[in-house]
């Protein structure tokens, strides 16, 4: 099973190399929304940690909808036919979840150096704060993949990825948003702890769905 997930793997980084336009879009999505926030905000800049931490969030969740939403999409009916036949639904599921997170990654520290170098850092506890990217991330990616999976089985309809997902994501955004603002003082688990293991449940609630459903999809 670890064979197939990585060769899967392999095979959408390759594809992600020689068809870099998602990559590079996703890049200049993200570029262009954080300077056109920093000419808005001059010339006093952003002066709340509020402000600062919603919009840092706000543009991670659109610019990792336009990411995962090609995750199924780019994929051929005749790849599809083949992966019937030599994967298992856990096999699939689970390396587009890893390929999916791995590149939310990738965006999410992407916005927070730029973000950071252009309108300010608000940011104490630092240690705790890239620990929330990397669950952010993990979150987003769950939530998203799975989205993705359904509106793949209907005709490819990518605005149903932005219709469903949404429902989803708002409580983990809210989340995410609320540990945010805990960063910018002293670290203190008291402080997060109930707000970090919901976040946890919804992330073990959310790859329980993903694999229990997409069996069925991958069925039909």
């Amino acid at each position: 099973m670890i064979s197939k997930i990585f060769a899967i793997l392999y095979k959408d980084f390759k594809i992600e190399i020689n068809q870099s336009h998602l990559f590079f879009s996703v890049g200049l999505y993200v570029i262009s929304s954080i300077y056109i926030i920093y000419i808005s905000y001059q010339p006093t800049g952003i002066l709340s940690l509020e402000h600062w931490v919603s919009i840092f969030w706000v543009i991670i969740l659109f610019s990792s909808i336009s990411a995962v939403s090609k995750s199924f999409f780019q994929e051929s009916g005749n790849r599809n036919y083949y992966y019937y036949y030599v994967l298992s639904p856990d096999e699939l599921i689970f390396s587009k979840l890893i390929y999916n997170f791995l590149f939310i990654v990738f965006v999410t520290f992407l916005t927070f150096i730029i973000f950071s170098f252009l309108l300010g850092n608000f940011i104490y506890s630092f240690s705790f704060f890239l620990s929330l990217l990397l669950v952010g991330a993990l979150s987003i990616s769950n939530c998203l993949t799975l989205i993705s999976a359904i509106g793949h089985q209907v005709k490819n309809n990518s605005i149903l990825i932005s219709v469903l997902s949404f429902p989803v994501i708002i409580p983990i955004l809210l989340l995410l948003i609320r540990l945010s603002k805990i960063s910018s003082s002293e670290f203190s688990w008291n402080l997060i702890q109930d707000d970090f293991y919901l976040l946890i449940l919804l992330n073990i609630i959310l790859v329980a769905m993903t694999k229990i459903l997409f069996g069925y999809l991958w069925r039909n």
